[in-house]
């Protein structure tokens, strides 16, 4: 009975994609694991090791660099390495695979540049990213880093950590990053706890999701607000909405409670079956 079930799910979901007319797929930390990068809130995550209080606002992250240098070059360490040394896993890649053949919008809670890698095209990163540095009081775009850049200031705040007074050395290492000048500051354009939502993406997203007939929800919890109400307003503007996610929860209609990389490339493959058939070709 499960597999009946099971089957006919998976044969509703590939009908809907082949059907839509304009898709909006929600990401979050659970699409990027496959790719080497921790989630945050699952039991023994991230904010496990690191309390939010401390490194999830720009306030605690300031009052740990100065009070405790070696355990925020932890921090950034475990933050950045996995980053910059990250490639699209097969859901970021089925993804974007489907612009191919319809509509896309991907809206992402993720700051790990995935999709763009993948080869999206329209992405709206609503908690901004590791990678735009952003100069305070203005809020200009300053400059890009690369993911050489920020191996580079991963070695160099590795270096730090065997120092007796790794203060001032560490804000040395992250001063690409990070850091202060006659100008003002400068720092990465992220979203943490207590900062608006980047715009223009949040807007856009909002928009995105007003407009698709299909709502594709992979690897977030559907627990953090506002990005937690875009699934509830897809379905009041009539869209349909599946989830994938190994922690089945939230709203939405068809469940996969699978991880994203093993789901989306098959629903991606049997709805477009012709995709697979251009791959063939090309090998």
């Amino acid at each position: 009975m499960a597999r009946e079930e099971n089957s006919l799910k998976f044969t509703t979901a590939v009908d809907w994609l082949r059907t839509a007319e304009r898709i909006v797929v929600f990401t979050g930390a659970g699409i990027s694991t496959a790719s080497g990068i921790a989630t945050f809130r699952d039991d023994g995550g991230f904010w496990t090791r690191f309390p939010p209080e401390d490194f999830a606002n720009w306030k605690g992250l300031l009052q740990t660099a100065v009070l405790q240098p070696k355990r925020m070059a932890e921090f950034l360490v475990a933050v950045l390495e996995p980053i910059a040394t990250a490639s699209p896993n097969e859901a970021h890649r089925a993804i974007a695979q489907l612009e191919q053949f319809k509509p896309v919008d991907v809206i992402t809670q993720n700051i790990d540049r995935l999709h763009q890698d993948a080869g999206s095209g329209n992405v709206s990163e609503i908690h901004g990213n590791l990678f735009e540095i952003v100069s305070f009081p203005r809020q200009e775009e300053s400059r890009e880093l690369t993911k050489m850049d920020l191996l580079e200031i991963v070695q160099n705040v590795k270096a730090t950590q065997s120092e007796v007074w790794a203060g001032p050395k560490l804000l040395k290492a992250i001063s690409p990053l990070l850091g202060a000048s006659l100008l003002g500051t400068h720092r990465p354009n992220l979203v943490l706890f207590g900062d608006q939502l980047a715009e223009p993406d949040w807007s856009n997203a909002q928009d995105s999701v007003q407009r698709c007939d299909l709502f594709i929800s992979v690897g977030t919890s559907q627990s953090i607000y506002p990005a937690a109400e875009l699934p509830s307003r897809a379905k009041a503007a009539g869209s349909k909405c599946i989830v994938i996610d190994p922690e089945v929860g939230g709203v939405g209609d068809l469940w996969f409670a699978a991880p994203a990389e093993q789901v989306l490339p098959k629903l991606v493959s049997s709805a477009f079956p012709e995709l697979t058939e251009e791959q063939c070709d090309h090998e």
